[in-house]
Order: C-alpha cells, then structure tokens, then sequence
C-alpha cells in the first residue's frame, strides 16, 4: 500500500530556517510553496536586502511568496488553492492566526529550539545558555492561539557544550530543526503521529533577550559571568565599561583555581593569554573583546593596543 503524498507549504526567515529546506529536499520532500517576509532595508544606509530564505529557495528552484500580510484575503485564498496538507514554520517570525492554523489538513507544525514545555518564547537558546543548562534540543509541535502551547510529535535533544555560545548553538539547532522536520514528515506519512498535550505548569518563559540584559556584573561570580557572555554573544553582547569606554566580551574563561580577594571588576593582569578580571567568586579571564564601533581581537591584540593602568576596573 503506497503511503499518501503529503502537499507541504514551509514558513520560514532568516539563516536558521535555511538548513530545514536543505534537510527536506534531501529526504524527496518538496514543498509545494516557500514563504518568507519581504525584503526589507538593513544598515545605516537602509538598502534593500533579498530575504535569506527567498536567495535559499530560488537556489533550490522553489516556488516563493513573499506576503507582507500572510492573513490577507488574497494570500490566504492562494494557499486554499494549493490544497496544503501540512505547514512547516520555523523562524518565520509572525504569530499566525486561526485562518491559517487551520488551513491545512494536519495544521501546522513548528520548530521551537527548546524541549518544550521549558522556554516558549523569541529567545529559548539565550536563556538555556545563560541559565547554565547540559541540554536543549529542538520541539516539533502543532501551532495554536497559544504562543508554543500546542500538543508536541517529537522532540530531538542535544547536548550543549561547556564553551558553546548561543551562536555556535543556533547553527546546530537549525540542522536539527530540520532532522526533526523530516521524522515529522515520515510520521505523518506512515499514519503513526502521536501528539501529546504539554504540561502547562510545567511551562517556562524565554521572552526577547534586551541589551541591557547583557551589561556584566562583576559582583557575580565567574561562572554567572561566562554564562552570560555566552549566552549574548553574537548578539546582543555582553557589555562592560573600562574607563568612558565601552567594550562588548566575546569570549573569556573561568579560573577556578582563583580564590583570592580583588576589587571586583579589577584588573589582576592583562598579556597574550588574557585579561583576569576579579569578580564576587574566582577570576573570569577575557580572551576575546570588541570594543564600540570596533572590530573584534583577541586579548592580546587589546593589551598592545591599549594602555591599561594597574587600577583598572571594569565596569
């Protein structure tokens, strides 16, 4: 007995839905409609720049809807015409509405970078960072109203390394979004998709991470520091003031075997191997710094390039 042909139409933005396309045309599933934003001004210049996931898609010769409005009239009734029997979101960046949820045959399924019910939100992968977490993994769940409320299929987990930032971890989350994506298709198809309500009380929340969530407390101890820069680098970035300057902390290492008394924040010595800043427990050593409106060095490049007195304190 042949198994049924799924019709799929992929909601998707930015670089970390492109991987999840590459995953599902490598397993001979083609969805019949990619959909991404417009192509929207970046930068000072406000230049227009094409949409990642449109470059993507027409690199991979599929067919793509830019809607500014995905609920109008005229986009909705175009995806009736296709018949969808199942949607694929991920990163897409827009709370869909009943109109569309409901559309296809098996609704939609997203790809939420957390092991759901923990950290529904924009930021999951800052906060599992910054809250020191071992795992986190990727959740494919039906969309409802609920804002990642809805009953999961299947989860795929991972570890999260002792040094990975949210960056590193992002790439790796978005080939598994699209593994996951894949088993959800190969269920679908073999009539053997379970869902399973979440545990609601068991919910957290992982709301957009703001820069000024990323200023460094040197009080902290040295491993709430690293977590934290971890977990806003690339973006925001952890902030730190030397001085009337500010610096963003790229990367740095906890020195555990530090258990001497310092003004925290305070220099203890800056060369080649990095710059060991006291804070409320052992020492963090910065090996990777930007400052405002600079490029990114290592430790050792700042050192020869700034003068730092020995009553140096960051703050």
């Amino acid at each position: 007995m042949s198994r049924p042909t799924l019709r799929i139409v992929f909601f998707g933005c930015g670089e970390y839905a492109c991987p999840s396309l590459d995953a599902l045309l490598a397993a001979g599933i083609r969805p019949e409609l990619v959909v991404t934003k417009p192509d929207s001004p970046k930068g000072r210049g406000r230049k227009i720049y094409p949409a990642e996931v449109r470059l993507h898609a027409e690199e991979l010769k599929l067919p793509v809807a830019q809607p500014s409005d995905p609920h109008s009239p005229e986009f909705v009734a175009q995806l009736r015409e296709l018949k969808p029997t199942v949607g694929l979101v991920v990163s897409y960046g827009v709370i869909l509405k009943p109109e569309l949820i409901t559309l296809p045959e098996h609704g939609m399924l997203n790809a939420h970078a957390s092991l759901l019910p923990e950290y529904r939100g924009a930021a999951p992968i800052e906060h599992a960072v910054r809250a020191g977490h071992s795992e986190t993994g990727v959740t494919i769940m039906r969309i409802v109203e609920e804002l990642d409320a809805g009953d999961i299929l299947l989860q795929e987990r991972t570890a999260i390394g002792a040094r990975e930032n949210s960056g590193e971890l992002r790439e790796r989350l978005a080939q598994l979004s699209g593994k996951a994506f894949c088993r959800a298709i190969e269920l679908l198809k073999s009539g053997k998709a379970k869902f399973t309500p979440q545990d609601h009380s068991k919910a957290t929340k992982a709301p957009k991470i703001e820069k000024p969530e990323g200023v460094i407390d040197w009080t902290k101890p040295a491993e709430v520091i690293d977590r934290l820069v971890r977990a806003m680098t690339p973006k925001p970035g952890a902030q730190t003031r030397l001085g009337s300057k500010r610096f963003i902390v790229l990367d740095g290492l906890v020195e555990e075997d530090f258990y001497g008394m310092g003004v925290t924040g305070g220099v203890l010595s800056a060369g080649e191997e990095g710059i060991r800043v006291c804070t409320g427990k052992q020492l963090y050593r910065i090996v990777k710094i930007k400052p405002d409106n600079g490029r990114t060095m290592t430790a050792g490049e700042f050192v020869r390039g700034h003068s730092i007195p020995p009553d140096a304190r960051f703050t």
